[in-house]
């Protein structure tokens, strides 16, 4: 993985900032039914189907958490070398493993609207693992070097 593509490390601190609002506000959205008033907008005015206002708190939610996890997941380390890299790369096909079996074992055990919410979910857990892999790997090696 090259890493010319990667962001600047800054942009990692900023993922983390916004994870856990952006988080917070999409369970919130989910199970509570908070909503910010002012993502409220009209929709299909003008036209002969009954106008209706929507609310755009579940997408901005969903939007939020996506680039912040983008953020954490696609930034440099302070210190990038090739065994960064190799973990990054590793880390990324544990997670599509990972992802790809979640995904069978959803299909098998969840039907009509429990699917819709597991695949809604289910979106995440490719970011979420490659990141939660790649810190734990990093976190044991950085203490198997303090240990000697």
């Amino acid at each position: 993985m090259l890493t010319k593509i990667l962001l600047p490390h800054r942009f990692q601190k900023i993922g983390w900032l916004l994870f856990l609002p952006f988080s917070v506000l999409l369970f919130s959205n989910n199970y509570f039914d908070f909503n910010f008033g002012w993502l409220e907008f009209g929709i299909r005015e003008g036209s002969f189907f009954e106008d209706s206002k929507e609310n755009f708190t579940n997408e901005f939610a969903l939007i939020g958490t996506f680039i912040s996890l983008f953020l954490i997941a696609f930034s440099r380390e302070k210190e990038e070398d090739e065994y960064i890299q190799k973990l990054r790369l590793d880390s990324l096909l544990v997670a599509f493993y990972v992802n790809t079996f979640i995904l069978i074992l959803g299909t098998l055990l969840f039907y009509g609207f429990g699917y819709l919410e597991f695949m809604g979910y289910n979106m995440f857990t490719i970011q979420l693992i490659f990141i939660g892999r790649f810190r734990w790997v990093l976190r044991k090696q950085k203490q198997s070097l303090l240990a000697y």
